[in-house]
């Protein structure tokens, strides 16, 4: 009896380890959605709009670009990207780096 006891206190504890990272992702998704995608596309295809901007599901693309990178051009902008700095705190322009980085595959 103890024993199972046990085992459903890990589980539990194992599953609520595992939450805040699916938010987080989660999170990152919805940003991207509602903030990125309507220039760099839901897929990571850049739209016309965003002319000259690498496709971020691009295999080259991703391979040389970090999550640092990415929280950074977000930040700061670049080109005709608006800087977020400001807009979405440091946590959500992170989790949107590290769902831009999936779309990679």
């Amino acid at each position: 009896m103890k024993r199972m006891f046990w085992i459903a206190v890990l589980v539990l504890l194992a599953s609520l380890a595992a939450a805040p990272a699916a938010l987080a992702e989660d999170e990152g998704q919805a940003l991207y959605d509602k903030k990125c995608a309507m220039c760099h596309g839901k897929d990571g295809v850049a739209k016309a709009m965003a002319k000259g901007s690498a496709n971020l599901n691009d295999a080259e693309w991703q391979k040389a670009t970090s999550v640092e990178d990415i929280v950074k051009v977000t930040l700061e902008g670049k080109g005709k990207m608006p800087k977020y700095d400001g807009k979405l705190t440091h946590e959500q322009i992170k989790s949107v780096a590290e769902y831009v980085k999936k779309l990679g595959g």
